[in-house]
């Protein structure tokens, strides 16, 4: 198990803002979210991306001044659940979130039950969202650095961005920090 505990915590808004200003997605980023309980991390991210909600043409300008087509310039990210009704309950949560066009149409996703130590195709991951325990977090990074960027259908030397709440990777520097107040859990800031 990679996040054991009897209560399931869901990822607190303030840190979803927080992870979005760190992951900062741009067209043909794949991005995987470890453990998507019900897809909340992913639902706030995609709609963060919407150029109306962001009140500026970013996106709409990164992609004619590359001169790509749209079909090129997507944005794909993965949900992985272990628990069957998690991962139906993400789901559930992703296609209102569509049905509601709070998610906007150049953005893919999809949800997998699946156990993450058993996922084989982390090499096409962009940036990952990790919120597990240290011991999780010790066995998945050799799975996420085993083939980061190693499909052919990533962007040449793109780098794997990781963004963990609570704990971090052992014998890593975190190349930026943000301690988030959380509302469920008085005085703590992770």
């Amino acid at each position: 198990m990679l996040a054991p505990r009897k209560k399931l915590w869901s990822t607190p808004t303030s840190c979803i803002e927080a992870a979005s200003r760190f992951i900062n997605l741009q067209p043909n980023d794949v991005f995987y979210d470890v453990g998507c309980g019900d897809g909340r991390v992913i639902i706030h991210i995609a709609s963060r991306l919407s150029r109306r909600s962001r009140g500026d043409n970013e996106y709409d300008q990164k992609t004619e001044n590359e001169g790509k087509s749209n079909e090129q310039s997507r944005i794909r990210m993965v949900g992985i659940e272990i628990d069957p009704d998690r991962a139906r309950e993400a789901m559930n949560n992703v296609e209102a979130a569509y049905v509601e066009k709070r998610i906007p149409d150049f953005v893919d996703i999809e949800i997998r039950c699946a156990n993450a130590l058993e996922v084989e195709d982390y090499r096409e991951a962009t940036v990952a969202f990790l919120y597990l325990v240290p011991r999780g977090l010790k066995m998945i990074k050799p799975l996420l650095l085993s083939g980061a960027n190693q499909s052919k259908d990533v962007q040449k030397n793109a780098m794997l961005r990781v963004v963990t709440y609570m704990a971090g990777f052992q014998d890593e520097t975190a190349i930026a920090m943000e301690r988030c107040k959380v509302d469920h859990q008085e005085g703590a800031a992770w």
